[in-house]
Parts: structure tokens; C-alpha cells; sequence
């Protein structure tokens, strides 16, 4: 990536090449993909369009005194589906853009965000989303309790998987799977549950490291760090929360 600037909000300017936009994963958080938009943009859009307007996150995490950094499109999953079909399959006609080029320069916006609370209000910030979607798209819905979440739990949720920290990616796909029940439970009650199932694995953890067990190790940093709710990476506990 070329730098460009530096807004005053701390994010900055890139240019890159389009088929390098393309190699970097969409943000699990994003709305779910609506084809029918993607198929309006490429019967609709220009060249010029698709060339600008991206956003991207990067999470910079520590995991054991390891830096672990990682790059999310935030803003413009649809518009890359379009470019990303133009340089995989041509699909879209060889004048689409000028001089027929197979690759082409665009740019984006980083942003460094700490915690997926902070990349979620990014979203909300720069995304304007009408209620129905909060009450109907999955992924939208999950960011409201995983956001409430991180304020209970700072940090705990996170993209790195190993435990004690929660796999954002696997906690999301629990979620999903439970997404009717969920929604039946509002935000603070879910939370209060949670805190409770977390006080209950704890106290549970503590008896269980008094013997000799092979995952001792890992229990014992969840006891010192209060946060056991990544014991069982299956995330069966939810059930019990909404049944």
C-alpha cells in the first residue's frame, strides 16, 4: 500500500491495487450480503465508483506478549464482489474499464481499532442503518450484544483464537445458530446472564484445579484473569442463557 494522508480522526489514506483489496477478508460484523444490490452496481456502476470509498480495520492485539495484527474490510463489500467478479471470472465486459485493464489502482481508509466494541461503533459511525435492519439482518443484530458484552468483559472477545479469550469468529456462528432465541432475550438481560453463567464457570474451575486435571494450565489463567465464559469453545452454555 502507497500512503497518502492522514485525516484528523487519526485514520489514513492508501492506495493499493484492487486484487490486493480483494485478498482481505470481510469483517464478520458487516450486514449479511444483499445480491440483488450487487447485481444493481454492476449493471449500474461506473469504473470511477469502484474506485475509492473502502474502508478497512485493523485490529492490533497482543496475545501473550505476541503482537498479532489483522486487516478487515469495514465499508464496501458490495462494490468489491463486483471488482472481485471483473478479476476472477470477467464476468462484466472487458470495456468495463478503461483500456481493458485486468487490475487497477484504488483507495482506502484504515482505521486501527482496539476491540470489536470499537470496530462496531466504527460500523454504526459510518453506516447509515435503518432499525429494520437492526431487527432483521443476523449480523447486525449479534454486534448489539457483543458490543454490550465488551463492556462487561473489556478485551475478552476477541479475533485471536486461543483461549482464555472468546474466537469472535466461533462465538458469532453460536450466536447465529440461536439467532431466534437471541432476539427474544433484550441486550441487559442477556449480559446479566452471561456475567452469572461466567461467575458459575469460575467457581466451577476453582474446584476442578484443586486436582490434577491436563488443562490446568488453562484453568488456572482463567481464574486469575475472572473470565471462563471460553471453557467450552462450543459455546454450549448459551443454551441454558436461551432456552
Amino acid at each position: 500500500m502507497e500512503f497518502l494522508h492522514t485525516y484528523s480522526d487519526g485514520s489514513k489514506l492508501y492506495k493499493m491495487s484492487a486484487s490486493s483489496l480483494t485478498r482481505i477478508p470481510i469483517w464478520k460484523g458487516n450486514r449479511i450480503i444483499d445480491y440483488d444490490h450487487v447485481k444493481n452496481i454492476k449493471e449500474s456502476a461506473k469504473a470511477n465508483l469502484l474506485d475509492s470509498g473502502y474502508k478497512i480495520i485493523r485490529y492490533n492485539e497482543m496475545d501473550d506478549e505476541k503482537p498479532i495484527n489483522k486487516t478487515f474490510i469495514i465499508d464496501g463489500q458490495h462494490r468489491i464482489s463486483v471488482v472481485k467478479d471483473y478479476l476472477e471470472s470477467k464476468t462484466i465486459e472487458d470495456n468495463y474499464f478503461e483500456n481493458s485493464m485486468k487490475d487497477f489502482p484504488l483507495t482506502v481508509t484504515e482505521i486501527c481499532v482496539d476491540s470489536e466494541a470499537d470496530a462496531i461503533e466504527y460500523f454504526k459511525k459510518i453506516n447509515n442503518v435503518k432499525s429494520i435492519q437492526f431487527q432483521e439482518d443476523p449480523n447486525l443484530i449479534m454486534n448489539e450484544y457483543i458490543l454490550k458484552l465488551d463492556e462487561s468483559f473489556p478485551k475478552k472477545f476477541r479475533d485471536i483464537t486461543k483461549r482464555p479469550y472468546v474466537s469472535l469468529d466461533k462465538f458469532r456462528e453460536a450466536l447465529k445458530l440461536r439467532i431466534h432465541s437471541l432476539k427474544k432475550l433484550p441486550v441487559d438481560n442477556f449480559v446479566k446472564e452471561c456475567k452469572l453463567m461466567n461467575t458459575k464457570m469460575i467457581e466451577e474451575l476453582t474446584i476442578r484445579s484443586l486436582n490434577k486435571d491436563k488443562e490446568l494450565k488453562i484453568m488456572n489463567r482463567m481464574i486469575q484473569m475472572d473470565f471462563a465464559l471460553a471453557w467450552d469453545d462450543k459455546f454450549k452454555w448459551l443454551d441454558t442463557i436461551l432456552h
